[in-house]
């Protein structure tokens, strides 16, 4: 009941923000509702944290404040036993939530962000199919096939590119190294060029010549997938291909580890939610166990930020950053858990 009710004010408040985008490209109530919908898995991923915490706060403290778990100590019940089921629920939403960000959420977010930018915005859609590396339709009637595209978006590695007759029979192919932004331009580096005859191949230096397959390197946003697009392997090798290659892969590498962190959050707020209902919610009803979920919420989701901020910046390393929130609030709540058993 808590994700349902997260999930519609999060539509809510994102159909709010982006009503001028639809209103100025003219989107059909299908075409809005088609996006909301491939959007769902993406915002239940960051709202499975505060809606385990918002839970485990009401149940167990309704729970507390009834005295009914008073009756059940003085029934012979453990206080581990009271609250292995809540802990349980918060190893399955954890589960949950890892699985939606590998199988699921990939997807959808890339059919949501299709939508958006093909569907709605009536962008040209140039991707002729996309697996491990990407073919795009290019000018003159031509197709590339592109290795690996920099963090940046301003270099395409590993070019491969082919010029089709009419009949769509390859009448020239054009090997490269990188294609570069530069000057306004995409250009062709350590470059060569096949001009296929009847009976003989040319072969010819292309380096610098132009050869704009997108207008700009903002362009590469909609054809490139972000991290959002990518599962734990996908974004794996990824980073691992950039390094191969030269760049700096801190960005992704803070994403990859918190594909891994983020989805123990349910668990973390579920084990910190647990002693506070049980000790503390006694009174005020689920107005004060909203008000202490929030409260926790902003701490974790502050510290997710701060620890982003720094990994990104080079301040942490990675995986300490990503890291971060998730190892304060496990020492937190193993303490609180603790003084728990030791109290009640």
């Amino acid at each position: 009941m808590v994700i349902i009710g997260i999930l519609a004010v999060y539509l809510c408040v994102d159909f709010l923000q982006r009503a001028d985008s639809f209103i100025k490209y003219k989107a059909t109530m299908i075409q809005i509702a088609s996006y909301s919908l491939y959007s769902l898995p993406a915002m239940a991923s960051s709202s499975l944290p505060i809606a385990a915490l918002i839970a485990t706060l009401l149940s167990l403290g309704n729970l507390s404040r009834h005295n009914e778990i008073i009756a059940m100590r003085a029934g012979g019940v453990s206080i581990g036993a009271v609250i292995a089921p809540v802990l349980l629920g918060g190893i399955l939403i954890s589960a949950f939530g890892f699985i939606n960000n590998e199988y699921i959420m990939p997807v959808y977010t890339a059919r949501a962000n299709y939508i958006k930018s093909i569907q709605i915005e009536k962008k040209q859609q140039r991707v002729v199919f996309q697996q491990r590396k990407l073919w795009l339709r290019g000018p003159e009637n031509s197709i590339a096939n592109i290795d690996l595209i920099s963090p940046d978006r301003s270099e395409m590695i590993g070019v491969n590119i082919y010029m089709l007759n009419p009949d769509y029979s390859v009448r020239e192919r054009i090997r490269a190294q990188s294609l570069r932004w530069e000057n306004g331009a995409w250009r062709l580096k350590q470059s060569m060029k096949y001009i296929l005859g009847t009976d003989t191949v040319v072969a010819q230096s292309a380096d610098d010549e132009p050869f704009n397959i997108v207008e700009s390197p903002d362009d590469l946003g909609t054809i490139a997938k972000s991290s959002e697009e990518m599962n734990f392997r996908e974004l794996w090798d990824y980073v691992k291909r950039l390094k191969v290659h030269g760049y700096k892969a801190v960005r992704y590498e803070v994403d990859l580890y918190n594909k891994l962190a983020f989805p123990l959050a349910s668990l973390l707020m579920v084990m910190i939610a647990t002693p506070l209902s049980v000790q503390r919610v006694r009174s005020g009803g689920a107005s004060k166990g909203i008000a202490i979920a929030v409260f926790i919420a902003f701490i974790y989701y502050g510290l997710v930020s701060i620890g982003t901020a720094l990994g990104r910046s080079g301040a942490l390393p990675p995986l300490e950053s990503a890291w971060l929130a998730n190892v304060f609030f496990a020492v937190a709540s193993a303490y609180i858990l603790f003084r728990m058993q030791r109290t009640i």
